[in-house]
């Protein structure tokens, strides 16, 4: 049995990749899925998210319950950039942290502005984040079949902690 360490790919610097957004999915309040398209950023073993919180959100509510969500990042760009992370895990809600809330958002805007500052530390936006308890990882060079890494445990540290670098005493 092949048993791999890591992903085949760089993940700190796949999801590092600036406008690259997040799948997220969970249940809503019917039982149904509920699926959205979102900005986020990968820290500290987590997956972080600004959601608006002035209507009922399925996202906002599972955070709040600890309830599972589902996360998924990638690019289909054939033959050469096919990678992907697909992760599951505990949702919950954060105290607002102007520092992490401004790294999250240079992700995808093109400069730090007082009008998005406003924007994301308004009190009508919460943020919560989501631990990637389970989920693999693989990259298609070329299309040709790769291995998958994959977890079950947390990844506190591991693939979604930035690397550091091995001459740094």
């Amino acid at each position: 049995m092949f048993v791999m360490d890591g992903p085949s790919f760089d993940l700190p610097a796949f999801l590092a990749e600036r406008l690259r957004p997040a799948s997220v999915a969970t249940t809503g309040r019917a039982g149904g899925p509920a699926l959205a398209t979102m900005w986020f950023l990968a820290e500290d073993g987590r997956f972080w998210f600004n959601t608006p919180n002035d209507q009922p959100s399925p996202f906002l509510a599972a955070a709040r319950a600890g309830r599972e969500v589902a996360v998924l990042v990638s690019t289909f760009d054939p033959p050469d950039d096919v990678r992907q992370l697909r992760a599951t895990g505990p949702a919950r809600i954060e105290p607002t942290d102007h520092d992490r809330l401004r790294r999250l958002y240079l992700r995808y805007v093109p400069q730090w502005t007082d009008e998005w500052a406003a924007h994301a530390f308004s009190p009508k936006f919460t943020l919560w984040s989501m631990s990637p308890a389970r989920g693999m990882a693989v990259a298609f060079p070329e299309l040709a079949d790769s291995p998958t890494f994959r977890w079950s445990e947390p990844l506190v540290t591991g693939p979604l902690a930035p690397r550091r670098d091995s001459s740094a005493g």
